[in-house]
């Protein structure tokens, strides 16, 4: 399997491991030391994501556009492209459904390939 092959397979485990919960996963997808952007412009490192994906959201479905992969040498790839996620919060009853654009910077570690970084913005229309 080529490298973005890989990445493929592993953005879409990311999307499953969310939507099922199974944080274990989400866990070794991300590098420890995790940047994530929210379309909403929260800044949390991993732990604190994985906290809030846990108590704070619920994800419904995360959907996937075509993806960019481009590489830097043989351990950097940065993929982009749309994301529409839907989810609500715990404890509520409606859900939201959020398009935007994600940039994510994937790095291969003695783990494999993890994602260090995920910026997400709305697409505006």
């Amino acid at each position: 399997m080529s490298a973005q092959q890989q990445l493929l397979a592993l953005e879409k485990e990311r999307s499953r491991a969310l939507v099922e919960e199974d944080y274990t996963a989400v866990n070794e997808l991300f590098a420890d030391d995790l940047v994530y952007v929210h379309t909403t412009g929260l800044v949390q490192g991993k732990a604190d994501y994985l906290d809030y994906a846990r108590s704070a959201v619920q994800y419904l479905a995360i959907e996937r556009g075509p993806l960019d992969i481009r590489f830097y040498g043989d351990d950097l790839a940065i993929m982009t492209g749309p994301q529409c996620n839907t989810l609500q919060k715990r404890g509520g009853d409606q859900a939201m459904r959020g398009e935007g654009f994600a940039t994510q910077v994937w790095v291969r570690t003695a783990k494999g390939w993890q994602m260090s970084s995920f910026h997400a913005t709305k697409v505006v229309s």
